[in-house]
């Protein structure tokens, strides 16, 4: 079939033999205007999947499917397979809109006032309705708004043209036809006030326009005095035929790829059409260096600035630009040039004087990129009126939403999802393919930042895919992350942008920024901080507060500061570079305070610890006022404590490396976290007996022996204390020698052999007697007790039980007494004290769960299940179970029947 015409300005059409070509499928029809309407009629995979499946990935198979059908329905008009595009070979002048672009050249190059209506014309007769009818996607709705603001300009030219040559009715006919689908627009306006002057109907000039600036709100003097001035009678005056009248559309090419974006485009949209209640129509773009925050904002410009018929204004104000920002006055006499506005006296007074006027008096979209701060963009802003501007800024603006009444949008890196679907656009898909392995390790080094993520798509696309690996490895090495996001320019450099942002940071903030990165952890405390300069906290305060507002530091939680892993990798660079002997204070300046802080939060949960850390009056100690804020501390911070532990190893700081396990595992121990208890602990063992005396190793093995217990490694943990005694019994320590004897005999009485336990809970009973340590005599009665009790020695039992109630009883240990009314409770319920056993369970449950002690709680909740179904009380006992089948799920146990059965066995 010899296809003779194909239509896009109106319904989309293929004109065979003087007739419509029926297409079978609307995606076809789609394809086919795609194809029609790009360049050269050749369109990418990406591309085509944006306009027919707007949201989705390119899938190469069901495009080819629907070329295919092209093929089928035009023969001769499809190409060879083009590897990702597709492509149609038609003659360009049997395309409507290629004509009409062609016959709007010629009027616009001609000389000839009659040609140049003529061509007018002849382009306008080439519309047949509303471009792209029938066809609805994003894709087509923009391409829609670009053609129909190239009819609007082709009208209004048109109309222009024929005041020229002297028609001025067809150019009152064509301008209320205009108007009346686009009533607002101000070069329609005037040119219906030109041709109503040269009717001589002008008595009609000044109503049209009062009603005019009634409905839209805009001033119209200067509208009045251009038809008063205006003379288009060319025979008159012998004035030379006009040229189209060029509204301003400045924006750079949009961007590729955008996604994750949409909130913020929503957001950036109701404020530029003035929906935003409370704001002015200027929205603030702000994020760290290499967000996408240009990026957002010219597709946000593109979205909208259809809204604007004046026309959109574009400038990157280079505010963190290495050769420094542009000046104001350049900008704004740019601005006025292209404005066609000349201010009445040429000083900066009289440009932007000039330049709010003409801003007040238009319709016109301004994107102002890359501004250094609110002065430096306050005068390029439009006033009240019709005008809106986009701001994009690394600094948070606070400034214009307090004065300017700025909507403020802030951007933060891509989630993972939106980061691997960037990835995908910009690899395409053959190349995603190969990087899938990858893409883990990707996104992670990249931090969903989409510079970093650009960068590496780039690299990967013009390297053999054997580079890959080696390129990913380089991403994943701190030392060379960087290098592998630069690609020797200041745009596609995440190093280089990073440090323009750096270098223009006040001294005391830059010396934060890298102190930052020498605390360990996701996250630092506002406390931490302060500790870092105990004498200069205001300095601190104005420190990190200037951080926040140059996008280099977040605080996703209040007062818990964070760095974007790339910002860290960076500063851990300046880090290096600082004075060794600084770089070492400040680093056991962050471990001192953590350690005091963990050590008040341990005392909290054991009052009976004893380690030798002393007070700490230099540094700010949090006070938790129960066991219950002390776990909640201990969570906050627990990354961060296990990172300290690791930069103290690495700095060779053996005090830290043994001390930070030794105040975590008690918290580790009652959150389940036995793991990381026995992996620290080691380390502190080999710390510890190159700084610490006998008694404190000996503390160590007893920490490590309670871990194995946890870990059902009952000979490893028997081994530790029997290192432990020998330690401190060579040492003449009595005090560790009764500590390690009492858990030791703990382990016997669970390993089965209450008899052997008995003699050590014995041995370490005198010891704490000759010592007085009250609370020790308690722990060792309350061992006696659970071991006569394993012998079914009950009523023996019970005495050495009360005894140790009347010691424990108004004391800080309630961890012992917690334990010791357990064991209460099973020696009552074997005497069949069932109201007294219900009572000791009860309110040893109530200490546990005080005590945040999870696995001791369920325990004791099993027992005390048993103990009410014994009595009767059944739907007590179900309750009971329900209740610890709840704590088990918390603490991560799957198999929660098992899991009952198993605590119920333990002695």
């Amino acid at each position: 079939m010899a296809i003779m015409e194909f239509r896009v300005l109106g319904p989309v059409v293929a004109m065979g033999a003087e007739k419509p070509v029926a297409m079978k499928e609307t995606k076809a029809l789609e394809l086919l205007a795609v194809l029609v309407l790009a360049p050269e009629n050749r369109a990418s995979h990406a591309s085509i999947a944006s306009f027919l499946w707007p949201g989705e990935k390119p899938n190469a198979n069901r495009i080819r499917q629907y070329y295919h059908q092209l093929r089928m329905e035009f023969p001769g008009i499809t190409q060879p397979n083009d590897r990702g595009f597709c492509r149609i070979q038609v003659d360009p002048q049997s395309i409507d809109h290629v004509r009409f672009r062609g016959l709007r050249r010629v009027a616009n190059e001609t000389d000839d006032p009659e040609a140049r209506v003529s061509a007018f014309r002849s382009a306008l007769g080439e519309w047949r309705g509303t471009a792209l009818e029938g066809l609805s996607g994003a894709g087509f709705d923009r391409k829609r708004i670009e053609l129909t603001i190239e009819l609007r300009e082709m009208l209004t030219a048109c109309a222009m043209a024929e005041l020229e040559c002297g028609e001025a009715h067809a150019a009152l006919r064509r301008a209320d036809f205009a108007m009346a689908r686009w009533p607002d627009d101000e070069m329609l306006l005037q040119t219906k006030v030109r041709a109503l002057r040269a009717l001589g109907r002008s008595a009609q000039i000044e109503p049209l326009l009062v009603r005019w600036g009634r409905q839209f709100g805009r001033p119209t003097m200067h509208l009045l005095l251009t038809a008063e001035s205006d003379t288009p009678d060319r025979a008159a005056d012998g004035a030379a035929p006009a040229q189209i009248c060029q509204v301003a559309r400045q924006l750079p090419s949009p961007p590729i790829g955008l996604v994750g974006r949409q909130a913020q485009l929503d957001r950036v949209g109701e404020t530029l059409a003035g929906r935003t209640p409370g704001r002015s129509r200027v929205a603030a773009l702000t994020g760290m260096p290499g967000v996408g925050k240009t990026f957002t904002a010219l597709e946000a410009a593109a979205l909208a600035e259809g809204d604007f018929p004046d026309g959109t204004l574009y400038a990157n104000l280079g505010g963190f630009s290495p050769g420094g920002p542009e000046q104001h006055g350049a900008v704004l006499a740019r601005f006025l040039n292209d404005l066609g506005v000349r201010p009445a006296t040429p000083t900066m007074d009289g440009m932007v004087s000039a330049y709010r006027t003409a801003l007040a008096d238009r319709s016109l979209l301004l994107v102002l990129d890359n501004a250094r701060d609110e002065d430096h963009v306050r005068p390029l802003l439009p006033g009240p009126g019709a005008s809106a501007a986009i701001v994009t800024s690394r600094r948070q603006l606070y400034g214009l939403a307090i004065r300017e009444g700025a909507e403020l949008v802030d951007l933060a890196p891509l989630n993972p999802h939106d980061a691997i679907e960037l990835l995908r656009i910009r690899l395409g898909e053959d190349r995603m393919r190969t990087a899938v392995p990858f893409v883990g390790d990707l996104v992670e080094h990249c931090g969903g930042l989409p510079l970093a993520l650009g960068i590496m798509a780039a690299r990967i696309k013009e390297r053999p895919s054997q580079a890959l690996a080696g390129m990913v490895r380089q991403l994943r090495q701190e030392r060379t992350r960087l290098r592998s996001l630069d690609l020797g320019s200041e745009d596609l450099s995440v190093r280089l942008q990073l440090e323009t942002s750096y270098k223009l940071l006040p001294t005391p903030a830059a010396n934060l920024l890298w102190m930052l990165t020498v605390h360990p952890g996701p996250t630092v405390s506002w406390a931490a901080l302060r500790a870092l300069e105990p004498h200069n906290i205001d300095g601190v305060s104005d420190a990190v507060d200037e951080l926040i507002r140059m996008s280099l530091v977040t605080e996703p939680v209040f007062e818990r500061y964070s760095l974007h892993d790339l910002v860290r990798v960076y500063t851990s660079e300046l880090s290096d570079r600082q004075d060794e002997d600084e770089r070492k204070r400040v680093v056991e300046r962050v471990l001192h305070f953590l350690l005091h802080n963990a050590w008040a939060c341990d005392r909290k949960l054991d009052p009976a610890r004893r380690l030798p850390i002393g007070e700490a009056p230099d540094v700010e100690v949090v006070a938790p006022a129960h066991a219950g804020d002390a776990m909640s501390w201990f969570e906050a911070e627990y990354s961060t404590l296990t990172s300290a532990v690791g930069l103290a190893e690495e700095c060779g700081l053996d005090r830290y490396t043994w001390l930070l396990p030794m105040v975590l595992v008690t918290y580790q121990w009652r959150s389940g976290r036995h793991l990381d208890a026995l992996k620290y602990l080691k380390g502190a063992l080999e710390a510890a007996g190159r700084e610490a005396g006998p008694a404190d190793l000996a503390m160590v093995h007893r920490m490590l022996a309670g871990t194995y217990r946890s870990l059902a490694d009952l000979p490893r943990a028997t081994g530790e204390l029997r290192r432990a005694v020998r330690v401190s019994e060579e040492d003449g320590d009595v005090l560790g020698a009764a500590l390690g004897r009492h858990v030791l005999g703990v382990l016997l009485r669970e390993s089965g052999a209450p008899g052997e336990a008995l003699e050590h809970f014995g041995a370490a009973l005198s010891a704490f007697e000759q010592l007085g340590d009250l609370l020790g005599q308690g722990a060792a009665l309350n061992g006696i007790g659970s071991a006569r009790y394993d012998l079914g020695q009950y009523d023996a039992g019970l005495e050495h039980c009360l005894r140790s109630l009347a010691l424990l009883e108004g004391t800080d240990d309630l961890n012992g007494l917690a334990h010791l009314l357990f064991s209460l409770g099973r020696i009552r319920l074997e005497l069949r004290a069932h109201e007294a056993a219900i009572a000791d369970f009860e309110r040893a449950r109530g200490l546990y769960r005080s005590l945040a002690y999870g696995s001791r709680e369920a325990r004791t909740l099993i027992w005390l299940a048993d103990t009410f179904r014994r009595v009767g009380r059944r739907l007590e006992a179900e309750q009971a179970i329900q209740q610890t089948r709840a704590l088990l799920r918390e603490l991560g146990e799957s198999d929660l029947d098992a899991a009952v059965e198993r605590m119920r066995d333990l002695p």
